[in-house]
């Protein structure tokens, strides 16, 4: 079954830091509320080292998103009637010095005794470049771990641990080991993008002639008639093909009355989505599996030129 994190997932941005935020918060709310020593448990790793006590349970706990402050709006804030915890959350953008040091300002004009700033992250970061504001630094991959080896007692909370690290594995936010499915993984997606490749060619779309292939951290792909679309698989969303047409301001959606595949509208971009659960295309032989990513980009190459306000030349 698949994780109702990323099921929910769908219906925010790909890279949306607000949506991962508010889940976490959820997922601790939901356990202090079911299972209040199991949410401590992740609270006290999360804000303290060396297995220190920072919460107990008679404690008054409060874990908001969000909060307003005279310098700030921090991600998370956590707190009791002696404690107050400040959490800056990061999965895709980077980390700002700035923003660190006024939520450090705000943290020393409270008056309670026991003050933390959080930093959660992707990845590690160098604490040179940050001077040690942060008073610790925590990644997505340890949070991970710390859910893992959990033992609820109330069902309600073992799946929403399971379901929440199940979407930090999709979203590539765990360290896992890995296994000998690697050997054959590895072929498999680029047959996968030799296929896309194929595809387009048969379709027609002139590629991006200066770099036409789109490599990076996060998706693999195809830049497509002077960088105008885009089209390739994000490596968070492994079962979902995306062709993106740039330059919102230029599109309009409702050009095209009923689009055939589901459509996402991004900051600057409107995405066309290929789920490929929807289709069965690992149950279906290889021509067929062409003809399915076939039919899809030329659709969306031709439902994204109907909605251009100028149409191209």
């Amino acid at each position: 079954m698949k994780s109702i994190f990323s099921t929910l997932a769908k219906y925010s941005k790909p890279q949306d830091e607000n949506y991962l935020t508010e889940a976490f918060v959820f997922l601790i709310n939901s356990l202090l509320a079911n299972e209040k020593f199991v949410g401590i448990q992740i609270l006290n790793r999360l804000c303290a080292e060396s297995g220190e006590l920072v919460f107990i349970v008679d404690d008054d706990i409060a874990v908001s998103t969000q909060y307003v402050t005279d310098l700030g709006i921090p991600d998370i804030k956590i707190s009791s009637p002696d404690k107050l915890v400040y959490v800056e959350v990061k999965g895709y953008s980077p980390v700002e010095v700035t923003q660190l040091k006024r939520y450090k300002e705000v943290l020393k004009s409270s008056d309670c005794g026991f003050q933390k700033l959080i930093l959660l992250t992707r990845y590690a970061v160098n604490y040179e470049e940050h001077k040690g504001i942060p008073d610790r630094q925590v990644c997505w991959f340890e949070v991970y771990n710390w859910l893992k080896s959990l033992e609820p007692q109330h069902a309600v909370s073992a799946y929403l641990i399971d379901s929440f690290n199940s979407f930090l594995e999709d979203k590539g936010m765990s360290i896992e080991k890995v296994t000998s499915e690697y050997i054959e993984g590895m072929p498999a997606f680029n047959n996968l993008i030799n296929m896309i490749e194929a595809a387009i060619k048969s379709v027609g779309i002139p590629f991006y002639k200066n770099y036409p292939r789109a490599a990076a951290w996060d998706s693999k792909g195809f830049w497509l008639e002077n960088k105008k679309y885009y089209c390739g698989i994000y490596y968070n969303a492994p079962l979902t093909l995306i062709f993106k047409a740039f330059n919102k301001k230029d599109l309009d959606i409702g050009k095209v009355a009923s689009p055939t595949y589901p459509i996402r509208e991004a900051l600057a971009s409107i995405w066309f989505m290929l789920q490929f659960e929807d289709v069965h295309l690992f149950s279906l032989d290889k021509d067929r599996q062409l003809e399915e990513i076939t039919k899809f980009i030329r659709t969306a190459y031709g439902e994204a030129k109907q909605m251009r306000i100028t149409p191209s030349a």
